[in-house]
């Protein structure tokens, strides 16, 4: 009987998902499923944990895209206060479009999760 070393691929994509749900309180975990779930992708031969994987791996990515678009409304922030008609657009709008970021990811996360449960393939 041999030790078995590290975690299971099918352990690994559940901690992933759960890392990806975490996002919407802790900004650092989106990193951390980001980072590990593209590291897990190129070290599995399972076509169904690699297309979990790779569900994680691009909800994040477009997270992040969307995120640094929501970031770009705050430049006006530099040169008009928020209590200024312009500031405080830029701010609603950063704000309104960094909450529908953070719902979008929760559904994806839950979406992938069910499929995962279900033993279904997500795409």
């Amino acid at each position: 009987m041999s030790a078995q070393r590290g975690l299971s691929p099918e352990r690994k994509v559940i901690i992933f998902y759960v890392l990806m749900l975490l996002t919407c309180v802790f900004g650092v975990t989106f990193l951390i499923a980001l980072w590990g779930s593209n590291r897990a992708l190129n070290h599995t031969d399972d076509v169904w944990v690699q297309s979990h994987q790779l569900w994680i791996w691009r909800s994040c990515v477009a997270f992040l895209v969307i995120i640094i678009c929501a970031a770009l409304f705050l430049l006006p922030l530099i040169w008009w206060p928020v209590n200024q008609g312009l500031g405080l657009y830029s701010a609603l709008s950063a704000g309104s479009i960094s909450g529908l970021a953070m719902l979008w990811l929760m559904y994806r996360g839950i979406k992938g999760l069910s499929y995962w449960i279900k033993g279904k393939v997500v795409y």
